[in-house]
């Protein structure tokens, strides 16, 4: 008994003699067991993977964000990209639009002016059309590139429009042909002495031999009076032979024969050209030529003529008896109008081309002194047209 009371005693000088744990201490002392609780009880292995996984996870959700964010502007940029292919779609639509209702503005306006005639003074060779602006469209002038087309004849076997795009590679190299085996409707020939040369009509080519060598084509082939062919129409042809060749430059023509109704001879004819390379600067004319001889009346339903002028009479030369003298030979002196001169190689026939070399100007009428010398394959009293 004695002894249990001791240690009783004892134990209790121990209890009551210990030190009490602080709060705070024993928190962490609990959290820290508790930690090493979780510690000893979590795999290393899932430790070590946990940051790396959460990172992966991050930065798959940031690619897939990024790919969302390409995606969304591609498509953006597709409706961009269709957007201006529409509005460009829609532009050019628009503007092929105004260009043929331009076109097709000017061609209703072209037809109702080429189907009448103008009213032009008397002893006019010619009238000016649109304030002499001829009515090309874009598409006409829009490139240089020599061609030629001639339209086919009509129902009644006429002329219809010529068109061309003119340049020095459609110009002859040769002289021209015969044309006297085409006989274009109206041709109905007379010859008076009130026409310079005689004949009144002309076989006239609708775009010039001088300008595409094209020769007896019956598509290019109209009746012409003398004075059509030569006062109206060779000025202009030669206008514009001379601008392409010092140029080289390239002229859009065009060529509109007018009948009234079913007529065989032609009222007269529209011209038009321009110079392409200078947008029309140097050559621009749209015009038309009547088809009418000075003093000479004609019927244009069939090419039938006549004139009020009164035919000379033919003269009377009286004999005279012819009377010998002498007279003293005179040095021979050069006519001035020597044959010789012009007739380089002496066969005595003078070809255009040496006509032209001597510096005559074509064509040559059947008064010119020349006249006799040369060839006018179609009889109509004019070489060289």
């Amino acid at each position: 008994m004695r002894n249990y009371a001791i240690g009783l005693l004892a134990a209790s000088t121990l209890f009551l003699g210990a030190k009490p744990a602080e709060p705070e201490k024993v928190a962490e002392e609990t959290n820290s067991a508790r930690v090493s609780e979780v510690v000893e009880s979590t795999p290393v292995e899932d430790l070590e993977s946990k940051a790396p996984a959460e990172a992966k996870e991050a930065a798959a959700k940031a690619k897939e964000a990024e790919e969302e964010e390409r995606k969304k502007q591609e498509v953006a940029e597709s409706k961009a990209k269709e957007e201006a292919a529409k509005q460009k779609e829609e532009a050019e639509s628009k503007a092929q639009a105004e260009s043929a209702a331009a076109e097709e503005k000017l061609a209703t306006e072209r037809d109702t002016i080429h189907q009448a005639t103008p009213p032009i003074a008397n002893g006019y060779t010619y009238v000016e059309i649109n304030n002499n602006i001829p009515l090309f469209t874009n598409a006409d002038l829009s490139s240089t590139e020599a061609w030629e087309d001639y339209g086919a004849l009509d129902h009644l076997g006429r002329v219809t429009e010529a068109n061309a795009v003119l340049g020095v590679e459609l110009m002859p190299a040769e002289e021209r042909g015969s044309i006297s085996s085409i006989h274009p409707t109206g041709w109905n020939q007379e010859n008076y002495s009130v026409v310079p040369g005689g004949w009144l009509y002309n076989r006239s080519h609708l775009i010039g031999f001088q300008l595409t060598g094209e020769n007896a084509n019956a598509r290019n082939l109209i009746t012409g009076t003398r004075w059509f062919n030569a006062e109206g129409m060779i000025p202009f042809e030669n206008f514009i032979a001379n601008y392409i060749e010092t140029t080289e430059n390239h002229v859009r023509y065009r060529v509109t024969p007018y009948f009234e109704g079913d007529n065989l001879l032609a009222s007269g004819i529209y011209m038009e050209g321009m110079s392409i390379e200078d947008n029309g600067e140097a050559l621009m004319f749209h015009i038309y030529v009547p088809n009418i001889q000075p003093s000479v009346h004609l019927d244009y339903a069939t090419g039938l003529s006549w004139t009020d002028e009164p035919e000379p009479e033919p003269e009377v030369v009286e004999e005279v008896p012819v009377v010998e003298t002498v007279v003293e030979e005179a040095p021979i002196e050069t006519e001035v109008n020597d044959v010789t001169t012009v007739d380089t190689n002496g066969n005595g026939q003078v070809t255009i081309q040496e006509a032209k070399d001597a510096g005559f100007s074509m064509p040559i009428y059947s008064d010119h002194w020349l006249y006799p010398y040369m060839i006018d394959r179609d009889g109509d009293g004019m070489v060289g047209e």
